[in-house]
C-alpha cells in the first residue's frame, strides 16, 4: 500500500481496507426483453451463493468508491477525478451504518458456522467478512481520521500526483483531445475544491497526534515542488501560459497550495503539544491479525519470528565477513558487480537490470511471464513521498484503468561513492544491490504479481489486498535469487540480502511493540537503527511509517513463513510432478489473497493442470 513497499504508494487505510490494491466497477446485467420475459420466478430464486456474494462485494466496492472520490482515483475508477467529498460527522455515521448493513447481508448469505458451502464460497465469505471488519475498525477502533490533521491534505496531493501521472496523451493508446481536456478539467475542479475539502476533514480531527503531524508536515513540505514544477509545466503545455484556461488553473492551484500551507503551518505551530496516540493496544492488534489478516499468529508469535530472522541475519553476516577477510575482498561495488553509473545514465541502468532479471527468470524456468505484461517505468521518488519512503517503492497498474504500466520509484544517492563507502541500506549503489531490489519490486516481485492479480476473473479475489501475500512473495524471492546463482560468487549481494532479512526481523518486533504501547517511539528508533544498519534519519523515517500503519510491516515475515510452509506441503503432495515453476504459477493464480485461503485451495487444485489453474485466473 510503503523503502520496499507493497506494489503501490500507500493509499489511505480506508481505501486499503475496503478496496484493495485494485478495483472493479460493478457490472450491470441488462438482458434483452425476450430473455427477461422468459425468466420465471424460480429462475431468479436459483441465484447461487457465489452470485450473491459477488453482488454484495460489488455493491460494497462501488458504493464506497462513490462516497470517497480520492480513493476512486487511486484505483482508476472513472468518473470521479474532479470530485471531492465533504466529510462530516453525519457522513461518518452513515458509513458505519452502511458497513453494518453489508455485514448483516453477508451473514444472511453465508451464516457463520454453516458448513454446506463450497470451499470457494466459504472462503469468499471469510474474505468479505475480513474486509468489512477492517473498514469498521478503521472508523470505530483505529480512528486515524480523528488523529491525522494533515491526512486529507496528503491524500489530496497524492491524488493530484496520480492524475498528473495518468494524464492521457492525444493520439496515444486511442486517447482523444477531448479526453485530455476532460482530464485537465477534473484536475482544476479538484484543486479548486481543495480548501473546502481539507477544512471539512480537519473538523473531524478531535485527537490530533504528534507522530501523525510530524510525518504529514514533512510530506506536505514537498507539495510546492510538485504543484509549481511538473504540474504547472504540464498545464502550461496544455493551456498556454497566457490563456484563460491557464489562469483558471493557476487560481485553483494557488488556492490548493494555500490550504496545504495553512495545514502545514498549523501542524508546525501545535505538533509539539500533541500526544503520541498511534498505539492501538494489544487486544486490538491481536484481533487485527486474526480477523482482518486471517493470520494464525499472535503478537508474541511475530516477535519470536522477528528475533529468529535477526539471529539468522547476524549469523549470515558473520559467515560472509569471514569470507571477505579470507579472500581480501571488501563488501561494496568490488564484490557487487561494480558501481552503478550516476547522473542521467542511472535510470537506463535500472531498466537494463530489470531486463536482466526477466531473462534470468526465463532461463531458470522459475515462473511463466505472460506476453501481455505491461511496462515498468522507472522514476525518481517525488519529494512528498520521501518522508515515508526513503528507499525504493513501486506503484502497480491501477485496477480500473486499462493501463498496464507500473512505476518503480528510486531515490538516487547524492553520491554513489559515499553511499558505497557506508554500505547504505536505502541507496542502491552497485549492480547486485540494484538487481536485488528490482527483483523485489519488479521482476518477479510486486509488478509481476500484482499485474497478474489485476486480471483475476473472480471479482472477490480481484479486490483482495493481502500484504502478507504480496510482501511474502517478494521477500521469498530475495534469498531464492541468491541460492539460484543470480550473483555468482559475489559477496555484497549476499550481505545485502542478510541485512534486509534483519530489517524484516526488526520490523516484526517493532510493529507489535509500538502498536501495543509496550515501546515508545524513541526506543523503537534506537533498536531499529542498531539492528538494521539504517542511518538515524532513515531509521526515524522507517519507524514513523511503522507507527502510523500498524500491522503492515509484519507482512514480510509472516508472509514468507506461510509461503515456505505451503511450498513444503506442495512438494510432498505433488511428489514427482512438482517443479518450482509449477508451484509459482499456481501460487500467483489466486490473487493477492491471504495464505490461509490460498493454501487449501492450491493443494485442492493439484488434480488440475497448471494451465487450467492459470486459465481460471485469466493469467
Amino acid at each position: 500500500m510503503p523503502e520496499r513497499r507493497p506494489g503501490r504508494v500507500r493509499l489511505s487505510s480506508l481505501s486499503e481496507s475496503i478496496l484493495g490494491p485494485e478495483f472493479l466497477m460493478r457490472r450491470h446485467h441488462l438482458p434483452g426483453l425476450a430473455a427477461v420475459l422468459a425468466l420465471s420466478s424460480s429462475a431468479w430464486a436459483a441465484e447461487t451463493v457465489h452470485d450473491r456474494l459477488v453482488g454484495l462485494a460489488q455493491d460494497f466496492v462501488h458504493t464506497t468508491a462513490r462516497f470517497h472520490p480520492i480513493h476512486a482515483t487511486a484505483l482508476g475508477i472513472p468518473g470521479h477525478d474532479g470530485e471531492l467529498e465533504t466529510p462530516t460527522e453525519a457522513t461518518r455515521a452513515a458509513e458505519v451504518k452502511r458497513l453494518l448493513k453489508w455485514r448483516g447481508e453477508l451473514h444472511r448469505i453465508a451464516p457463520p458456522g454453516v458448513s454446506n458451502l463450497s470451499m470457494v464460497d466459504a472462503n469468499d465469505a471469510r474474505l468479505l467478512q475480513a474486509q468489512l471488519d477492517r473498514a469498521l475498525n478503521e472508523l470505530q477502533v483505529y480512528q486515524v481520521d480523528r488523529k491525522s490533521y494533515g491526512g486529507a491534505a496528503v491524500n489530496l496531493v497524492m491524488a493530484i500526483y496520480t492524475q498528473l501521472h495518468e494524464l492521457p496523451v492525444a493520439g496515444r493508446d486511442g486517447a482523444t483531445s477531448e479526453q485530455v481536456s476532460a482530464a485537465w478539467h477534473d484536475i482544476v475542479e479538484r484543486l479548486a475544491g481543495t480548501p473546502a475539502f481539507v477544512a471539512a476533514a480537519q473538523r473531524l480531527v478531535t485527537q490530533p497526534g504528534h507522530r501523525y503531524g510530524i510525518v504529514a508536515s514533512r510530506q506536505l513540505g514537498g507539495a510546492p515542488d510538485l504543484f509549481n514544477g511538473p504540474l504547472t509545466d504540464a498545464a502550461n503545455s496544455q493551456f498556454g501560459g497566457e490563456s484563460d484556461g491557464f489562469r483558471q488553473f493557476a487560481r485553483a492551484r494557488d488556492a490548493a497550495l494555500a490550504a496545504i500551507a495553512h495545514t502545514k503551518a498549523t501542524i508546525d505551530a501545535h505538533v509539539a503539544a500533541w500526544p503520541e496516540n498511534f498505539a492501538i493496544g494489544r487486544r486490538a492488534y491481536d484481533r487485527m491479525l486474526r480477523d482482518e489478516k486471517l493470520l494464525p499468529y499472535t503478537a508474541d508469535d511475530l516477535v519470536r519470528m522477528g528475533h529468529m530472522e535477526l539471529e539468522h541475519g547476524w549469523a549470515e553476516e558473520a559467515w560472509l565477513g569471514s569470507l571477505s577477510s579470507r579472500d581480501q575482498v571488501p563488501f561494496g561495488p568490488r564484490s557487487g558487480g561494480g558501481l552503478a553509473p550516476g547522473g542521467t545514465e542511472l535510470i537506463a541502468y535500472y531498466r537494463d537490470r530489470v531486463a536482466e532479471l526477466r531473462r534470468f527468470v526465463a532461463d531458470r524456468q522459475l515462473i511463466t511471464v505472460p506476453d501481455w505484461l505491461g511496462e515498468m517505468k522507472i522514476e525518481e521518488t517525488p519529494a512528498f513521498m520521501r518522508p515515508v519512503s526513503p528507499g525504493a517503492s513501486m506503484n502497480s497498474p491501477r485496477l480500473f484503468s486499462a493501463s498496464t504500466t507500473g512505476y518503480y520509484y528510486i531515490t538516487p544517492a547524492d553520491s554513489l561513492q559515499e553511499a558505497a563507502a557506508r554500505l547504505d541500506m536505502n541507496e542502491d549503489f552497485d549492480r547486485d544491490r540494484i538487481l536485488s531490489t528490482a527483483a523485489h519490486e519488479a521482476m518477479p516481485g510486486h509488478f509481476l504479481q500484482l499485474s497478474i492479480a489485476k486480471r483475476h476473473s473472480d471479482f472477490i479475489r480481484k479486490i483482495q489486498n493481502s500484504g502478507e501475500f504480496a510482501e511474502g512473495w517478494a521477500f521469498y524471492g530475495e534469498e531464492m535469487f541468491v541460492r539460484l546463482g543470480l550473483y555468482g560468487e559475489d559477496l555484497d549481494p549476499r550481505l545485502f540480502t542478510a541485512r534486509w532479512e534483519r530489517v524484516r526481523g526488526a520490523r516484526a518486533i517493532v510493529d507489535p511493540m509500538l502498536a501495543s504501547g509496550q515501546w515508545g517511539f524513541e526506543r523503537a528508533v534506537r533498536f531499529y537503527a542498531e539492528q538494521t544498519g539504517f542511518t538515524p534519519e532513515a531509521a526515524e523515517a522507517a519507524v514513523s511509517g511503522i507507527a502510523l500503519d500498524p500491522g503492515y510491516v509484519i507482512a514480510y515475515t509472516a508472509g514468507r513463513a506461510q509461503l515456505e510452509d505451503l511450498l513444503g506441503q506442495y512438494l510432498r503432495k505433488a511428489a514427482e510432478r512438482a517443479s518450482l515453476r509449477d508451484f509459482h504459477d499456481r501460487l500467483l493464480s489466486y490473487g493477492t489473497t491471504p495464505f490461509s485461503i490460498v493454501a487449501p485451495e492450491l493443494l485442492a487444485d493439484l488434480d488440475k493442470s497448471g494451465e487450467q489453474v492459470r486459465a481460471a485466473a485469466n493469467y
